[in-house]
């Protein structure tokens, strides 16, 4: 099952801005390491991961299948 990663926050160099690309959209933060920007980096993280996983993925399994024994 592929893992979902989080999205890095990075600098947008043209402009200084800070930047997070969440489902292939860019979302530009504010001022690259300022504290507004850090706290909209961190706002939108957590409203991707309460979205949960990837549609058609299957949640990880706590223990495996267990086998029969006869």
């Amino acid at each position: 099952m592929p893992r979902r990663r989080i999205p890095k926050f990075r600098c947008f160099k043209p402009k200084d801005l800070g930047l997070v690309v969440i489902d292939g959209k860019q979302h530009h933060l504010g001022r690259y390491g300022s504290p507004e920007s850090l706290a909209e980096y961190n706002r939108l993280i957590q409203e991707w991961l309460a979205r949960g996983p990837l549609p058609g993925s299957h949640p990880d399994r706590a223990t495996p299948p267990s086998a029969s024994t006869t």
